[in-house]
C-alpha cells in the first residue's frame, strides 16, 4: 500500500524550517526556572518584553472573568469595541497627520497571521517580496509557507542599513527579478528595526517610498516596537510613524502604504496572539482582507479582555513610560557589559535586543575547547557561518544560554547574535555572567 502524498507546498516548508526552530526544543526540555532549574538555559533570544510582566499579569487578573458571549463566535476581524480603543492607540502616541478610525483597522492573531494574509492579498505564488538585511527572522516562513510568496533578502554592507545609498542594492534586485522574467510585488520594512533597533531616517524612509512608487510595490512598515522607543536624546534618530506624514502622496500613492502593529512587543502580551493592519487609503484591501479574518479568529474572551484592557488609557500610558524606563536601565546595563568585553555592538534606541558581534577570540576558544582545533590553530581562526554555529549551539547546550545567530537574521558576516535585554533584571544579571565565564575567562 502506498501512502498519498504531501502537497508541494507542505513538502517545500519541511525544508525552510528556521533555523532558530532548532534550539526552541533544546530550551522546551531544558528552561531556566530560578527555583525548580536553576542550571536551565535562560532564555535571552526570545523578542519578549518581560519587564513590565508584573504588572500585567496583576492588572490582567483584575480584569475579566467567563460571561456568556464568550461562548460564542466574535467578530474575526475585531469588534468595534476593541477597533476603537486600537485606534486610540494610534491616536494618542503615533501622531497620525489625519485621525486613525475603527474602520481603517483589521485585528489578527498575531503579526505572523497579518504578514501572512498581507501577502496572500497583495501576491501571486512566485511574486517576490523585498526585504533589507538583517531582517527578523521568521519573514520567510510567514510570506512564502502558505501564501508561496518568495522572501527575497536584499543584501548589504552593516554600514548602509540605516543609508540611502542602499536603495541602489534594491534597483540591482529589481533589475535581476525582471531577468528572471520574475515579478516583486512588496517592499518590507521594520521601524523601529529587528534586529538593529533603530529608527529609520527620514531620508531614508522616503528613498524607500520613492523607489517602491517607481516600480509599482505595496509598502508594508511594521512599527511593531513603535511604542518601545527608550531613548530620545539628542543625536538620535527619532521614530516617525509612517502614519505622521501629512506629504505621504508626495512620495508615493497612499493606497500603497500599509501599517502593521500589535500587542506582542509595546505590550509584552506574545501570548495572547493579536496584531493589527492598518491601512486607511485603501479600503478595497481591507474588504478582501475582512474575507481572509475567519482564518485569524481570536477567542471572543480574549477580544473581551483587551478592549478592557486599552480602555484604561492612564494604565496603558503609564505602562509604556515605565517599560521605555525599564527597556533603557537594562539597554545600559547590557551595552556596558559589550564594553567592558570588547564586543562590537549596534548602538540602539528601540526595541528588546541589541544586534553585537562576539570577538573571534570567543570563536577561537569555543573551538579549541571543543577539539575543533588545536591551540597551535587558535590565532588564524576568523568568523565564518559554520564557525557562528558552533558557537551558538555551544552557548546553549554548554553555557546554558540562548541568544539566535546572526544567519537566522540573514547577516551577510559571521559572529552576529541577537541579545535580546528586555528579561527580568534577575535574568539579565544571570545572561552576562554566564556569558563572562563562558566566553571571556
Amino acid at each position: 500500500m502506498s501512502t498519498p502524498e504531501l502537497s508541494t507546498g507542505a513538502l517545500a516548508s519541511l525544508k525552510k524550517e528556521p533555523i532558530i526552530f532548532k534550539a526552541y526544543s533544546w530550551i522546551g526540555n531544558n528552561s531556566y526556572n530560578k527555583d525548580t532549574n536553576p542550571q536551565g538555559i535562560v532564555n535571552a533570544g526570545i523578542a519578549a518584553n518581560k519587564t513590565i510582566t508584573p504588572l500585567l499579569v496583576d492588572k490582567l487578573n483584575s480584569l475579566a472573568k467567563v460571561i456568556d458571549s464568550d461562548l460564542e463566535y466574535n467578530s474575526p476581524y475585531g469588534g468595534p469595541e476593541l477597533r476603537s480603543e486600537i485606534a486610540s492607540i494610534f491616536n494618542r502616541h503615533f501622531s497620525p497627520a489625519a485621525p486613525v478610525i475603527p474602520d481603517d483597522i483589521v485585528v489578527t492573531n498575531g503579526c505572523t497571521t497579518a504578514i501572512e494574509m498581507l501577502a496572500f492579498a497583495t501576491c501571486e505564488p512566485g511574486d517576490r517580496i523585498l526585504i533589507p538585511t538583517p531582517c527578523y527572522a521568521a519573514l520567510d516562513s510567514d510570506m512564502s509557507a502558505r501564501p508561496q510568496a518568495r522572501a527575497t533578502m536584499v543584501e548589504m554592507p552593516l554600514e548602509e542599513t540605516m543609508s540611502v545609498s542602499q536603495i541602489a542594492h534594491f534597483e540591482r534586485a529589481i533589475v535581476e527579478i525582471a531577468a528572471r522574467d520574475e515579478r516583486a510585488k512588496m517592499l518590507f520594512l521594520m521601524s523601529p528595526h529587528n534586529p538593529l533597533g533603530v529608527s529609520y531616517p527620514k531620508p531614508v524612509l522616503r528613498a524607500f517610498l520613492e523607489f517602491a512608487s517607481r516600480h509599482n510595490l505595496f509598502v508594508v512598515i511594521d512599527e511593531i516596537y513603535a511604542l518601545s522607543v527608550f531613548d530620545r536624546s539628542d543625536g538620535t534618530t527619532p521614530f516617525e510613524s509612517i502614519l505622521s506624514w501629512p506629504d505621504l502622496d508626495a512620495y508615493i500613492d497612499p493606497s500603497s502604504v500599509i501599517v502593521l502593529h500589535g500587542l506582542s512587543k509595546d505590550f509584552g502580551l506574545n501570548g495572547f496572539r493579536m496584531g493589527w493592519i492598518l491601512s486607511p487609503w485603501n479600503k478595497k484591501l481591507l474588504s478582501a482582507l475582512h474575507n481572509y479574518s475567519p482564518f485569524g479568529y481570536r477567542p471572543a474572551y480574549t477580544d473581551r479582555m483587551i478592549t478592557s484592557l486599552l480602555s484604561d488609557h492612564e494604565f496603558i500610558d503609564n505602562l509604556l513610560v515605565t517599560s521605555q524606563k525599564l527597556l533603557a536601565e537594562n539597554y545600559k546595563q547590557t551595552v556596558e557589559f559589550c564594553t567592558a568585553n570588547g564586543i562590537e555592538f549596534v548602538p540602539c534606541t528601540a526595541g528588546h535586543f541589541v544586534w553585537l558581534r562576539l570577538p573571534v577570540r570567543v570563536c577561537a576558544k569555543t573551538l579549541q575547547a571543543l577539539g575543533r582545533i588545536t591551540a597551535a590553530e587558535a590565532s588564524k581562526v576568523q568568523w565564518s557561518m559554520y564557525n557562528e554555529l558552533v558557537v551558538w549551539e555551544n552557548l546553549i547546550c554548554n553555557e546554558r544560554v540562548y541568544m539566535p545567530p546572526g544567519q537566522a537574521f540573514s547577516s551577510v558576516e559571521g559572529g552576529w547574535f541577537r541579545l535580546t535585554f528586555s528579561i527580568s533584571k534577575p535574568e539579565l544579571d544571570l545572561t552576562l555572567d554566564r556569558l563572562s565565564r563562558g566566553c571571556f575567562l
